[in-house]
């Protein structure tokens, strides 16, 4: 056991202080995301939803970060990340809508002023939808419109369609 850590001192030190990073990183991120469902109407399944894909994140840049620190060989380490994208690319990323609504989601949850119990008017081409937003998803936003139905739009699909905010339900509209 000595020798071990004679010999590998500096990786035990160096992935100590990855893990000590990550945890920082970690507790940072949910900080932040919790302090943007305070300001913002999202419910606590939102934030869980945001948690978890900044966890994802979090976790393969650590275990990069290992992997580098321990010296595994390129080589090696080439070959696995290859097949692991490239079973990633057949299973999930085959129709890129998928990756895009995630991506869409995060910027909607993060940085845009939409918030649930919003009316929005969705102008799509020569059509509209208008109605309140009730949810938002990883893969889609639903607007309950005022017949009573509820759509469900794509989240790309409304980051990329103009809409105007027109304030909570029940709002008087100036």
């Amino acid at each position: 056991m000595r020798h071990f850590i004679d010999t590998h001192g500096p990786q035990l030190l160096e992935t100590l202080a990855c893990v000590v990073a990550f945890i920082a990183a970690r507790r940072g991120a949910r900080y932040a995301i919790r302090a943007t469902v305070l300001r913002s109407s999202f419910r606590s399944r939102e934030k869980r939803e945001v948690i978890r894909i900044v966890d994802l994140l979090l976790w393969i840049v650590a275990a990069a970060v290992v992997v580098a620190i321990w010296g595994v060989k390129q080589s090696e380490l080439l070959i696995f990340a290859t097949s692991v994208i490239t079973v990633l690319g057949i299973a999930f990323f085959a129709e890129m809508s998928i990756l895009s609504n995630i991506t869409a989601f995060l910027v909607i949850f993060f940085h845009h002023p939409v918030k649930i119990g919003d009316r929005i008017r969705v102008h799509d081409g020569d059509r509209e939808l208008e109605g309140e937003l009730v949810d938002i998803t990883y893969f889609f936003t639903h607007i309950r419109t005022d017949a009573g139905g509820t759509v469900t739009l794509p989240n790309a699909a409304l980051l990329k369609s103009t809409f105007t905010i027109e304030g909570p339900q029940g709002a008087d509209r100036k």
